[in-house]
């Protein structure tokens, strides 16, 4: 088990745009909080089963294998399912500028059931967080940034897999011109798309197609892409130490000074920056 922790900065230390507040893992015990918590918080059931209760919604049940994605402030309880059988329970506290756009994008307000491959993969980066944020070092809490928003995108990247289970308003998730859509962003990324276009290929007009996107993904198609790109740009600057930033934003589908500009909005810093501090690239 790992205790709870809180991720204090540095006093003169400046922030990320998405930084984590707290994390931990323990046996859960009956938590009631009537006025929510004040940060977003992922929760990551290893063992056992645990119940869910929100105001106004059916009781979710959480298994083995599962990761749910709590909003701040949202009035809730959870407790074990069984008091005689534990329920081993991760968590991550986040908050920041970036916070609400990266949980939306994750799926703020759902549960997801993960293959057992990729569940260890985010359990293993839970446990790498933990301990980097217990270290203390100067540049955890930038550190530990990174490695959140590669969390929340690998999550973003399975929500239109089958496991992803929707709130009631989502029904219109299973139709199929939206999840083509969504295959058709994930494709092209590097091409110079025009979303009206996208929205014709599918069979809906720009207006309707965005406001259909915005209901069932919680955020917009432009906003999607611009996920979608961000992502395979670190995995870029990762996997091609020393490419130059211009050539990523091309091969991102993405105008340099745009992509900077994008860039430096979501992390905090340009990406020339960002690859010397935390990939160690000079």
């Amino acid at each position: 088990m790992l205790p709870f922790i809180l991720a204090n900065a540095h006093p003169q230390q400046q922030l990320p745009p998405l930084y984590i507040y707290c994390i931990g893992y323990h046996e859960q015990k009956p938590t009631f909080r009537p006025t929510g918590f004040p940060v977003y918080q992922l929760f990551i059931t290893r063992k056992g089963s645990g119940i869910f209760r929100i105001h106004g919604q059916q009781d979710l049940r959480l298994t083995e294998g599962t990761v749910f994605l709590l909003g701040e402030g949202v009035p809730h309880e959870y407790f074990p399912e069984n008091k005689d059988e534990g329920w081993e329970l991760g968590f991550i506290g986040f908050q920041g500028e970036a916070s609400r756009i990266a949980a939306e994008a994750a799926g703020s307000g759902h549960w997801q059931r993960l293959p057992s491959e990729e569940f260890e993969f985010i359990w293993s980066e839970l446990i790498r967080l933990w301990h980097r944020i217990n270290d203390g070092k100067p540049d955890t809490v930038w550190e530990a940034s990174h490695r959140l928003y590669g969390f929340l995108l690998s999550l973003q990247k399975h929500r239109q897999g089958e496991g992803w289970q929707e709130e009631p308003r989502s029904r219109e998730q299973s139709n199929q011109a939206l999840k083509n859509a969504v295959h058709f962003l994930e494709e092209h990324y590097n091409e110079h798309l025009h979303l009206s276009n996208v929205a014709r290929a599918v069979g809906y007009s720009a207006q309707h197609f965005h406001r259909l996107f915005l209901s069932v993904y919680g955020l917009t198609p432009n906003r999607y892409l611009q996920m979608v790109r961000l992502r395979k740009a670190l995995q870029l600057f990762q996997q091609h130490p020393g490419i130059a930033v211009d050539e990523v934003a091309g091969q991102v589908g993405m105008e340099t000074s745009y992509f900077i500009k994008v860039f430096k909005k979501m992390f905090g810093t340009t990406p020339k920056q960002y690859v010397i501090q935390y990939m160690g690239q000079q």
